[in-house]
């Protein structure tokens, strides 16, 4: 395979879950800070919301308006939701030989709704349709790579982008979430909102149900962290990420045996400590813990890169 098409491959795959948990994440956030009593809560979601997606607040109060709309629909925005669809479409544009007609129709009708959506209505009415759809299209995306493609190196890189992009944004949104609470509980509004809190962080990430099943209680931090970070059986946990994407890499190269220099080994030691890891081993020092997770993954975008993607 050319490095230029593995590189559109695994881009696809990226793109889209980005725009999925960016359209979560902003729906859940919003949507959970209307009815509350607390003004102090409200806008916190919404300097969470710039936080999830590393953009930078100009003011201690910013404008709801401007941050809904320019996470979502602004082109200028290069993590926008809308700045996501069309570059996961144009990575499938440039990869058409490799990909099913049926994947490529989703990709672009995908494109072509968010790239439609009229903003006065977005910022009216709109933002429950507009981000339901997006994740309601993500998901018509992601079937069709799963069932209309040979289980090949191309639908492996696709995955491989999947899977380290869902780490990188389940642990962008533990760290927003964290910083919520940690913030929150400065202002003294009752131990009920650390559970609603948590409650919000398991609806952004579509873990509330298992989670119930799993534990059998209500969300608490220990818990909660270990559900989202080390559960080696959840889809969205990190470590489950993180085991599929090196695996991924492994059925790519097709080595039997992998020496101390091969990516392969690299990324294996890199993340071998999330199988042995206790949550008990993190919870006091948790956001300097998913910084490092961040910049582990990053690191391994980049080994990638330098092993597959020049050209």
């Amino acid at each position: 395979m050319l490095s230029r098409v593995a590189d559109n491959l695994f881009w696809l795959g990226r793109y889209l879950e980005r725009s999925e948990h960016l359209a979560r994440y902003l729906s859940v956030q919003y949507f959970s800070s209307i009815d509350v009593p607390y003004q102090q809560q409200r806008e916190r979601a919404i300097i969470s919301i710039l936080e999830m997606v590393g953009m930078p607040s100009v003011s201690d109060r910013p404008l709801e308006e401007e941050v809904l709309v320019g996470v979502a629909l602004d082109e200028k925005n290069p993590v926008s939701i809308l700045s996501s669809a069309f570059l996961g479409r144009e990575n499938a544009r440039s990869v058409r030989d490799s990909i099913s007609t049926e994947l490529w129709e989703s990709m672009n009708n995908y494109y072509l709704f968010v790239s439609g959506y009229p903003v006065d209505v977005y910022k009216t009415k709109g933002l429950f349709d507009f981000t339901s759809n997006v994740i309601n299209h993500c998901s018509i995306v992601r079937g069709k790579i799963q069932h209309t493609l040979m289980q090949d190196v191309a639908w492996r890189f696709i995955q491989l982008g999947m899977h380290l992009e869902r780490s990188i944004q389940v642990v962008r949104i533990l760290t927003s979430k964290i910083n919520d609470i940690h913030t929150l509980n400065q202002f003294k509004l009752g131990n009920s909102l650390e559970l609603q809190q948590w409650n919000i962080l398991l609806d952004c990430l579509e873990a509330k149900d298992m989670y119930r099943k799993y534990y059998n209680s209500l969300p608490n931090r220990l818990n909660t962290l270990e559900f989202l970070l080390l559960n080696p059986e959840f889809p969205r946990s990190v470590s489950f990420n993180l085991a599929n994407a090196h695996e991924m890499l492994e059925k790519i190269s097709q080595k039997k045996q992998f020496s101390k220099t091969s990516l392969e080994f690299k990324v294996g030691k890199d993340i071998s400590h999330f199988r042995y890891l206790q949550v008990e081993e993190v919870d006091d020092n948790v956001i300097p813990f998913l910084e490092d997770t961040l910049k582990k993954i990053h690191l391994i975008c980049d080994l990638i890169v330098d092993e597959y993607f020049i050209y």
